[in-house]
């Protein structure tokens, strides 16, 4: 297989695909590769190329990954891995949300690609079988020593350099989609009046805990600390325009209304080792899983397995 092919590139390609148009019997029906004994033809390998895009898979990269998905299947079925009804509706009910459509759109949608929701959810099923075969395999057998990460900091500090940043609290007020003008105004009303109130001397931290529905409410409004590009578009321009202590005018964004205030600012330098800690691990350990699962992949299933290809 590609070495440049990822953990989660081949468990997105390694559920069954829809036929493709076939050509002349006796080269379709031409077998070009074994797993097991069990044969691979030209016919099968077009229909999964058709079913990943034919723009993302070369011919030879396709045969690969089919190869692949066939291993995948016998690891599944010999190690007896199982998914919970539940846990197929979970899947289809967060695609559905993600594509914003009830049941009968979702279905309609399906029936247009020629496809039931039974097979569908066949499909869902292989993919989360395979999905928990590699994490079984592979993540939860690699870790991070915590020197591994230190060390990589060392040797990146600069791609951790900061400008200028920002330690904002706010205080906000969500506008529903479905509020209409009236109630839009009364909420606007509402975030002048709380303003007014930090004005007079009423701590922010107080009201942010009594009015605000942020995530941070209950911290007194703590957003945390950001850099230029990290705070949402219509908030950044005034958290950086204040000075500390200072609280900004009422802020309209598409989800509500704001009110700000920066607690410091920080000079542009670089992020602590404690602070980029996390961002490390995670991609350090992203790149041994990659590893691990490339050899996972041509050592250890190769050799459990017979697999024959043929010119």
């Amino acid at each position: 297989m590609s070495r440049g092919w990822s953990v989660l590139a081949v468990v997105a390609i390694v559920c069954a695909v829809l036929a493709a148009g076939s050509g002349r019997a006796e080269v379709v029906n031409r077998i070009i590769a074994t797993v097991d004994g069990d044969p691979i033809t030209v016919h099968e390998v077009e229909m999964y190329r058709a079913g990943s895009g034919s723009n993302q898979l070369t011919e030879p990269q396709a045969l690969e990954a089919l190869i692949t998905d066939k291993l995948l299947e016998k690891e599944v079925v010999e190690r007896k891995i199982e998914v919970k009804s539940e846990d197929i509706d979970h899947y289809v009910d967060q695609v559905k949300a993600r594509n914003r459509i009830d049941d009968y759109r979702f279905e309609a949608a399906l029936s247009a690609q020629g496809m039931t929701l039974q097979r569908y959810r066949d499909r869902i099923k292989a993919e989360l079988q395979k999905s928990q075969l590699v994490n079984k395999e592979i993540r939860g057998r690699v870790s991070v020593p915590p020197e591994e990460v230190d060390h990589y900091y060392e040797l990146h500090r600069e791609d951790f350099k900061t400008g200028e940043r920002v330690t904002v609290r706010d205080i906000f007020f969500r506008v529903e989609p479905t509020d209409n003008d009236e109630e839009v105004a009364r909420l606007r009303r509402k975030a002048d009046e709380v303003r007014q109130l930090a004005v007079g001397g009423r701590g922010f931290d107080e009201l942010a805990k009594q009015f605000s529905e942020g995530p941070g409410a209950d911290k007194g409004g703590l957003l945390g600390t950001f850099a230029r590009g990290e705070l949402e578009g219509e908030m950044e321009p005034v958290a950086f325009s204040l000075s500390p202590g200072q609280l900004s005018e009422v802020v309209r964004t598409d989800k509500g209304f704001y009110i700000l205030r920066v607690d410091k600012i920080e000079p542009p330098g670089y992020r602590s080792l404690d602070e980029a800690r996390d961002q490390i691990r995670e991609t350090l350990y992203q790149k041994a899983v990659e590893q691990r699962f490339q050899d996972w992949l041509s050592k250890d299933l190769r050799e459990r397995h017979s697999v024959e290809v043929f010119n």
